[in-house]
């Protein structure tokens, strides 16, 4: 927020607009103009009294609003303004990892790749490269699905802030089409989407945990 210029400002810096401007136009009227408005020039007193009647009506043109609600003690908007700040809590975010356990065992990799953000990041357990955007996720969760799989958390640790939270841990996968179990690292960045205020995985790292 911002505050209207004050009266004192706004005399100040008109008086010298005006009076500049006066000179360049009786420079160019002509000496004969200049030469009769000479005596009012030497005084400053009398080229305000002279331009007191143009001064006010641009005055009030230019900086009347603003001076009304300075004198009623209003606070004037600053022009661009961010949008209220989302936040979440730690119950909110176990649900957001429940969505996407659930997803899995839909069987549908769209309905995977819908929990994560158009320009999210999945590092998965089992490939060097990373899956940049949803298109990319959709494409690697195709065959793990397949596999009808669950992840529990093992352990894990929450931390939310204005639009965004961090669920890290350890998490353990069964897969439903041979009972084999695996345990991971992961980190689930979420945001809050500006476009539908949706929570959102922005970045999903799951890696193998180190041996011995």
């Amino acid at each position: 927020e911002y505050y209207a210029p004050t009266s004192y400002n706004c005399n100040l810096t008109m008086k010298f607009f005006w009076h500049g401007y006066l000179l360049v136009t009786l420079m160019t009227l002509g000496s004969d103009t200049a030469t009769a408005f000479t005596p009012i020039l030497a005084k400053k007193r009398s080229v305000s009294l002279a331009l007191a009647p143009l001064y006010g009506g641009i005055r009030e043109r230019i900086f009347g609003s603003w001076l009304r609600r300075e004198k009623k003690g209003l606070v004037v908007p600053s022009p661009s303004t961010s949008p209220s700040p989302k936040e979440i809590t730690q119950e909110q975010v176990i649900d957001l990892f429940r969505d996407w356990n659930d997803s899995l065992g839909s069987g549908n990799s769209d309905v995977v790749a819908e929990k994560y953000a158009d320009n999210s990041i999945l590092i998965p357990t089992s490939m060097n490269q990373p899956r940049k955007g949803r298109a990319s996720i959709r494409e690697y969760f195709e065959g793990v699905v397949k596999r009808s799989p669950t992840v529990t958390i093992v352990d894990g640790t929450i931390t939310t802030g204005h639009n965004w939270a961090i669920n890290v841990g350890v998490y353990e996968w069964t897969f439903g089409d041979d009972g084999s179990q695996k345990q991971a690292r992961y980190t689930f960045v979420y945001v809050c989407t500006e476009d539908d205020e949706e929570w959102k995985i922005s970045h999903h790292h799951s890696s193998g945990l180190p041996q011995g």
